[in-house]
């Protein structure tokens, strides 16, 4: 019997500890979520579609961001997929670490690197941490809802070598407490806010810039220009020649953002969008057309120089690089008129097949242009 009662009396003494351990409540406020374990190699995949999917927001606080000295691999992928979101107008936002314990990284070894500088230049938000200061999260939040959330940094041993525990969230509610938390953090200072582009390259220009002959008589420049169907190249060509007319200087720096808005791209388009559709424009007139020459730099800026044509020119009114309704094949009809006209030649004395003929285009073409110029003779005069 004694057993016995020892038997009951500890089994008593067990409930009761196990009662009180279940009894405990758990104090703070807990948030409703959908759950998703992404642990290992399951990570990249996840937040590639989770990156590519973003609608409205991509925020990032990371303790490590590592590319590495091959420039092809996860992590420059995984930026990649930042600059493709901002070009779909997705705002992204990243805090970074600037404190590490191995002493052959420099504290800004990530902000230092032209990655950064192309990220900057698409317009994400990086915030730095002082380097007194450890930001020790790995953590991404997406269109305040997706929370990723674990032991992975941006690296490609952990992407690709390491066991990494992470995990996806889905809960609006928890996303935004975590952001309010990333808003709260001490940063070494704000970003400056960038001050608008304007349409520079159209102020002031002269009644009439000096064109050569050369654009319109040699078959590589203008006429070559007007079959690839290239109204862009052809404007900043003209463009650029005013501009550097206007300063008296062969060579120059242009505003690459400014020059976009003068070319009547959209004020909506990103920064990095403009940059893109100009610098394509420059590498034409470069390398395909030969009318500038043009370097690059990690700036905003870049280094234009006319090429040097043979120095018989004419005079061109300055309405065909401001007017944006006119084609591109009616503007060159009208320099070829304006080229004519300097000649003492009227160009409608000139058959249409003679005129393609000179001048390197189809005679359709030129027929189509002088359809266009009979609605629009007024505008020019």
């Amino acid at each position: 019997m004694s057993l016995n009662k020892t038997a009951v009396f500890s089994f008593l003494i067990l409930f009761a500890v196990f009662s009180s351990v279940f009894a405990i409540e758990l104090t703070g406020e807990f948030y409703p979520a959908k759950v998703k374990d992404i642990s290992d190699r399951a990570y990249e995949p996840a937040l590639i579609e989770l990156l590519d999917k973003a609608e409205r927001s991509i925020v990032i606080s990371m303790y490590n961001i590592s590319l590495g000295a091959n420039e092809r691999n996860p992590i420059a992928f995984l930026l990649q997929d930042l600059l493709e979101a901002r070009q779909r107008n997705v705002e992204v936002v990243m805090y970074v670490n600037t404190n590490f314990r191995e002493i052959d990284k420099a504290p800004n070894q990530f902000v230092n690197t032209p990655f950064f500088k192309n990220l900057s230049d698409a317009g994400c938000v990086i915030h730095l941490l002082p380097s007194r200061l450890r930001l020790h999260d790995k953590l991404i939040i997406v269109d305040s809802r997706f929370i990723v959330e674990g032991s992975t940094n941006w690296s490609i041993s952990a992407l690709k070598v390491s066991f990494e525990s992470d995990t996806l969230m889905d809960s609006p509610e928890l996303a935004g407490i975590k952001l309010s938390r990333l808003k709260a953090l001490p940063l070494i200072d704000e970003p400056k806010k960038k001050e608008p582009h304007q349409r520079l390259y159209l102020e002031n220009l002269p009644d009439s810039i000096s064109l050569p002959k050369a654009v319109l008589l040699n078959s590589e420049y203008f006429p070559r220009l007007l079959t690839n169907s290239d109204a862009r190249s052809m404007d900043l060509y003209l463009l650029l020649l005013a501009h550097s007319q206007a300063a008296g200087k062969q060579g120059f720096f242009i505003d690459i953002e400014s020059m976009a808005l003068s070319l009547d791209m959209p004020v909506s388009w990103l920064d990095f969008g403009l940059r893109r559709q100009v610098i394509k424009s420059l590498k034409k007139l470069d390398k395909q057309y030969n009318l500038v020459r043009v370097k690059f730099y990690h700036g905003k800026d870049a280094w234009v120089e006319i090429a040097a044509l043979p120095r018989e020119a004419f005079p061109v009114s300055s309405k065909l690089i401001i007017d944006r309704k006119l084609s591109q094949r009616l503007k060159f009809l009208l320099m070829v008129k304006s080229l004519l006209e300097s000649r003492g030649e009227n160009i409608y004395s000139i058959s249409k097949q003679d005129l393609a003929k000179r001048f390197h285009i189809h005679s359709w073409t030129i027929g189509e242009a002088f359809k266009e110029m009979e609605q629009v003779d007024q505008l020019l005069r």
